[in-house]
Parts: C-alpha cells; sequence; structure tokens
C-alpha cells in the first residue's frame, strides 16, 4: 500500500521546487525529504521526479500519482471536518430503539428538547433521530449487534429483568399504574381507586406478555378471581384499551399507556400495592459516540420533567 505521508511528501516537492524548500514547508530535514521520495519511487517501481537547473519537476507518473494524492488529501481534508461536525454535535444520526408508548410519546418530546440543545444537528437534511420499534430482549440484542445506538425499555417492579453484562442502564421515571375504566363507569371521575373497588368487575386481559402478567399480579395480590375478558397480545395491547372504551370492563396499565380517547377511557390513580414500571435508557458501555451519549443526556431531561409531573 501506497502511504499517505510520502504522497504529501512527493506533493510538497513538486509543489515546490526543490527538496530543500520542501522539507522547511513541512517541517522534516533535507535528507528525510529525499529518501522518502526515493523510497516511494522504489515502491511504484519508476522516476517519479527529475532534478534539473531549473529545480525538481515531476515525471509523468509524479504528475499521475500527485493528481490522486491531490484527490486524497482532500477527501482526507473533508472527512477530518465530517469528523469535527460528528465530534461538536453539529451533524450525527442515531438509531433508537423504543417500546410502542415510548417510541409515540418519548421520542418525540426527545426530539424537541435534543433541537433545543444541539440545534446545529438539525440543520442539514438526513434525519437525526431514526426510530425502531422494539421490545426489552430485542433492545439489548440490538444494542450488543450494534444494530442500535440507545434504546428506551421499560422494567416491571413485579419482575425484574437485569440488563446483560456490558449494557448500562439508566433509570428515567418510573410510569405509575392506572386503573382503566369506561368513560361512563360510576368511578369514572374518582381521583383514585383501589384494585378490591373493581373486584366485582369484568376483567380486561391480554392473552400473554407484561400486560397479562401485570393484570394476573394486581388480582393475586387481592385474592380476586373476576370474570375476564381476553384481547390482545404483548406488553401494551391497545385491544385491550379498545374493549374498555368500548364499556366491556376494566384492566391496569400504566399513564404512559393511555393512547385512546380520554372521553372513552379514563384513567385513574390507584392506591395501594400496584406495581409501577421503570422506564429506561441502555447503551452499551463502551459507546462513546457524542450523539448517543447526548440523547442520554437528554433522556435523562425527559425522565426528569416526566418525574416531576407525576
Amino acid at each position: 500500500m501506497l502511504e499517505i505521508g510520502k504522497l504529501a511528501t512527493l506533493q510538497a516537492v513538486v509543489a515546490h521546487g526543490s527538496f530543500s524548500a520542501a522539507a522547511k514547508a513541512i517541517g522534516l530535514t533535507q535528507p528525510a525529504v529525499s529518501r522518502q521520495v526515493s523510497l516511494l519511487e522504489r515502491r511504484v517501481g519508476t522516476q517519479l521526479v527529475r532534478r534539473t537547473q531549473q529545480g525538481v519537476h515531476a515525471t509523468e507518473a509524479g504528475r499521475l500519482l500527485i493528481e490522486h494524492t491531490d484527490a486524497i488529501l482532500d477527501r482526507l481534508q473533508l472527512a477530518e471536518a465530517q469528523l469535527a461536525e460528528l465530534a461538536g454535535l453539529r451533524a450525527g444520526h442515531v438509531r433508537l430503539g423504543s417500546f410502542m408508548t415510548a417510541l409515540v410519546f418519548l421520542s418525540a418530546e426527545l426530539a424537541g428538547l435534543l433541537e433545543l440543545r444541539h440545534p446545529a444537528l438539525f440543520s442539514g437534511r438526513r434525519q437525526v433521530i431514526e426510530d425502531v420499534l422494539v421490545d426489552r430482549r430485542t433492545a439489548f440484542r440490538g444494542l450488543a449487534a450494534a444494530e442500535l445506538d440507545v434504546a428506551i425499555v421499560f422494567e416491571h417492579a413485579f419482575e425484574p429483568d437485569p440488563a446483560p453484562p456490558g449494557i448500562e442502564v439508566v433509570d428515567l421515571f418510573d410510569d405509575p399504574p392506572r386503573v382503566l375504566v369506561p368513560g361512563g363507569h360510576p368511578l369514572a371521575g374518582a381521583a383514585s381507586v383501589t384494585v378490591e373497588q373493581l373486584a366485582g368487575d369484568r376483567w380486561i386481559r391480554a392473552h400473554d406478555g407484561s400486560a397479562a402478567r401485570l393484570v394476573d399480579h394486581v388480582l393475586a395480590r387481592i385474592g380476586a378471581q373476576p370474570e375476564l375478558l381476553h384481547a390482545g397480545h404483548g406488553d401494551e395491547p391497545i385491544e385491550a384499551q379498545a374493549f374498555v372504551a368500548a364499556g366491556h370492563g376494566v384492566t391496569v396499565a400504566h399513564r404512559l399507556n393511555v393512547l385512546l380517547n380520554p372521553d372513552q377511557v379514563k384513567a385513574v390513580a390507584v392506591i395501594g400495592d400496584v406495581p409501577v414500571r421503570r422506564i429506561q435508557a441502555a447503551i452499551m458501555r463502551n459507546q462513546q459516540s457524542p450523539l448517543a451519549r447526548a440523547v442520554v443526556r437528554v433522556l435523562q431531561e425527559v425522565g426528569e420533567r416526566h418525574s416531576a409531573a407525576s
């Protein structure tokens, strides 16, 4: 491989017309400059410069190599400028994994606050935040495989799920539990309720996932066995809320979960031993990208706002 340092020396020799002038310009001795050019000629197997009474001139091969050197150095200069943009948070792109309601609410909040903190990031045409819908385990795999830069995840207090080694988890805020009742329910206007007050209602439960396990956990704590209506799957089943909105029963979720019309579904605070879920940011411990770390810092600000609001 040709060495960029020797190519730059050749370029300087031809540009200044002598070995001594080139040496002065690039901070080397004249013998060092002469030796670098000789080594380069030996590497390419042909003469690159001619010494004349009028100075040093490039041969045809030398002119060809200098033309390529000019292009290479221009690209290196551009690379340095672009790296400075990334380091200075004036450019960049981050792949952000989020669960559904974090993608709906928190990603937009993050983008707005990030633009306030670093407006130059958003002056270009490229999208700064690329959202990817993931659950907790998928987020961790994506971070480990360098498919994601940062992730917003949650962890239920009733079922701890530690991150794998190498992944740093930053607590953002606690998402408080809420009982979701139809708009016409007798307790829809209450400031708070207990689970016991709803033990006689039909409960909407997902078929599987952490949403189903949350309902099971809450009902088991009070020993209730109400009629169940199954709807949806996974961590945040919107189908369960649709059934509540239609007046078919009640369920338990978290404040950030609520997506439907508040006239149809009322989210009521719960008194008693009902677990929160912890909203967290996750990032690889060895991830030192300035933008990725800035995103985590701004997410912490978002978390502080939500903590203050609750």
